[in-house]
Order: C-alpha cells, then structure tokens, then sequence
C-alpha cells in the first residue's frame, strides 16, 4: 500500500474523480489505479467495498456543502441570506457534479450518521429563515421547498436539460423572486 494512504485521502480522491468523470463511473479498480495501489489494498479501508466507498461520498459532500453554504450565509439575514444560501448552493454543484449525484437519493433517516451528515445543511437554511416571521411549521415547509428547489434545478442543469435560449441565470434569479414572495407573504403566520 501507498505510504501514508489514508482514508480521507481515498475519499477525496474519489470524489475529484467522481467530478471529473461522473459518480457511476468510479469503480475500486479505477479509485486504485489512480492511486497508484493494488485494489485489494483499498478493501484495508473500505471493508464494504464500493457500497462504503459512496455512504463516505455522500457524507464527504453533504459537509463540504454544509460548509460553503454557511460561510455564504455569515452576515446576512432575510433575503440577503436566502439568495446566498442558493447561489453557494448552486456554484457547489457546478464544482461538484458527481460528488452532488453521490449525496442524491439517500434516506436521510437510514442512521443517525445519515442524519447528521445532510443536517448541517439543513440547519444553515433553517437559521437563514430566523429572521423572517414565519411559524415553526412554515420554516419546515420553506425549507422543503428550497431543497426541492435547489435539488430539482440544479440536477436538471447538470444533466444539460435546459434547452430553452433563455438565459438560465435570468431563471434561477425569477425563481429565487418566487420563492421570496412566497415567504413574504406567509409571514406573520398568514396562510392563503
């Protein structure tokens, strides 16, 4: 084995390659060739082979995001902090293609580390919501629908599924102004 390999090394170094070349194409052989090792070598550990190797993908990318959307949100509340939020949000996917498709489609409810690894993320938009006048129940609502949001756009743009001329930021901004309206106008507790 590489000396001084270690399994953050290993993960990020699947995680470069998973951006470079898609999620589904990362296989062990593929991760230890790049790392100029045998493939048994990366079974020392990843006991559970491929099936670990993308449970520490997910967790490796729900922290990275939880990361850079917090630093984007220091400082600003309101909309300030929601349009931050989904822009680093945003820029964290184009960076991180195939790391963004190995934290898809989990259950976040699997295990408390399944949890805990997308609730970071979930807490920043939480918090980013504080400032609004919106019910406890309002908040969870919001924040399902900015995930749905981020989620749905941002997986589409990845896979080139916009087609339309119209220039996609000009989308993404429109959006964002939906979605502020929406909370303004449930603010206080009103319901329409």
């Amino acid at each position: 084995m590489k000396n001084g390999l270690t399994k953050e090394i290993i993960i990020k170094t699947a995680a470069e390659m998973a951006d470079e070349n898609g999620f589904s194409a990362i296989t062990m052989k593929e991760l230890a060739d790049v790392l100029g090792i045998r493939s048994p070598s990366l079974y020392k550990h990843f006991s559970g082979g491929l099936d670990e190797l993308n449970k520490e993908l997910m967790l490796y990318g729900w922290r990275l995001l939880d990361g850079e959307i917090t630093k984007a949100v220091i400082g600003k509340a309101k909309d300030d902090a929601v349009i931050a939020l989904c822009y680093a949000y945003r820029e964290f996917v184009c960076e991180h293609r195939g790391l963004y498709e190995a934290m898809q489609w989990y259950n976040m409810y699997l295990s408390d580390e399944h949890l805990q690894a997308s609730e970071g993320a979930v807490d920043v938009m939480f918090r980013a919501l504080s400032s609004y006048g919106l019910t406890e129940e309002q908040k969870v609502h919001t924040v399902r629908m900015i995930r749905a949001f981020m989620q749905g756009f941002c997986s589409i743009e990845c896979h080139g599924g916009y087609g339309n001329p119209v220039p996609l930021n000009d989308t993404f901004d429109y959006a964002l102004k939906a979605i502020l309206t929406g909370i303004a106008d449930m603010q206080g507790g009103k319901e329409q």
